[in-house]
């Protein structure tokens, strides 16, 4: 099941940003700001999305991954990017974070944003492996971008069909 993350989602959400090496690490605070929502009329909005396991399964209720993105309005311009993603280890390659990545990009189409930038460590294959899949392209390089280890930052681009459907989708409906 994926939904907005809310307050209460904190806790586990910050549990399991520290099993996932890869992650953005942030702070308390910094995950609480984004879950509280922006203030009405904001230029910068922050979102999250939860996967969780549905009722009834062996993980009944538990936080299978998060995704974090950022839009930004700037004039008629809405400038956006995944921030964080973070996937249970023993959720990976299950489809959770195609489905967190769907989700948002759908809502960020909605919200008028036409491209979305990320940034992964180089090495992090199976990332590179998943935004590849979702239609993302390489548009740089940050060299040493990351620390501990140090490592060179990937960056990616995905233009999203404008919502009239002008062009080819990319975006899967996600109910939910």
């Amino acid at each position: 099941m994926i939904r907005l993350a809310g307050l209460a989602d904190v806790d586990a959400i910050i549990a399991l940003e520290h099993t996932a090496r890869e992650a953005a690490h942030w702070s308390l605070a910094e995950y609480a700001l984004i879950l509280r929502g922006p203030e009405e009329g904001a230029a910068l909005r922050r979102w999250s999305y939860v996967f969780e396991s549905e009722a009834g399964s062996s993980q009944d209720g538990s936080l299978l991954g998060f995704i974090v993105v950022k839009l930004l309005r700037v004039g008629g311009e809405a400038q956006a990017e995944i921030e964080n993603l973070a996937v249970a280890a023993t959720a990976r390659r299950r489809g959770v974070g195609s489905a967190l990545c769907r989700a948002a990009l759908q809502r960020l189409q909605e919200e008028g944003a036409e491209t979305v930038e990320l940034e992964v460590r180089a090495g992090n294959s199976g990332a590179v492996e998943l935004y590849s899949r979702l239609g993302f392209e390489t548009a740089g390089i940050r060299p040493d971008y990351y620390s501990n280890p140090k490592e060179d930052a990937r960056l990616f681009r995905v233009h999203l069909p404008v919502p009239n459907g002008e062009s080819a989708g990319l975006i899967m409906r996600i109910d939910g």
